[in-house]
């Protein structure tokens, strides 16, 4: 019996890594501006290629990472019933969490309110209600509500300044 495990964070992290290889490819074959004088930092691919990478480098994380659940035994002596996977599908938080990034992207964002409130709102928002674990209390703490307001301001923060000051990228 071959020991190699195909599972769905191998595949998947293989599709995203061929997808981020892609994303790198078609960003270094873009046209540079060379022409118009334009910067090498400012050169249309350059974002893309850097997402491309990002998606590349979290999709070997995905793909290398320890798997943590029980192997399943399909042999004929073993029928007893599947025990109930601690690791199931959250509906409510996948809905929750499609709400959130819909409400951010197509109601909120460049209607108004400034780049990095918004952003800042939407990751502490994102934070607080959906926690990591199911160790996450029902009613957060005032410590988890600092925290995810502490991360939400400094994550908000670096992004707006990478974007204006680096890529030269005005938000809304």
């Amino acid at each position: 019996m071959d020991t190699t495990r195909f599972s769905a964070d191998r595949i998947g992290g293989l599709i995203w890594f061929v997808f981020g290889a892609a994303i790198v490819y078609g960003s270094w074959t873009m046209d540079r501006l060379e022409h118009l004088h334009i910067p090498p930092a400012t050169a249309p691919g350059v974002v893309p290629g850097l997402l491309g990478l990002g998606i590349m480098a979290f999709a070997l994380v995905l793909m290398l990472r320890t798997e943590r659940h029980v192997t399943v035994d399909f042999s004929a002596d073993h029928a007893a019933e599947p025990e109930a996977d601690d690791s199931s599908f959250h509906w409510k938080r996948l809905s929750l969490s499609a709400f959130l990034c819909l409400g951010y992207g197509v109601l909120l964002l460049g209607r108004g309110v400034h780049y990095w409130i918004l952003t800042a709102a939407f990751l502490f928002l994102h934070l607080l209600l959906l926690g990591e674990s199911e160790d996450v209390p029902q009613r957060p703490t005032l410590r988890r509500v600092l925290l995810a307001a502490a991360l939400a301001l400094a994550v908000s923060t670096v992004v707006t300044l990478v974007f204006q000051h680096l890529f030269l990228v005005r938000l809304p």
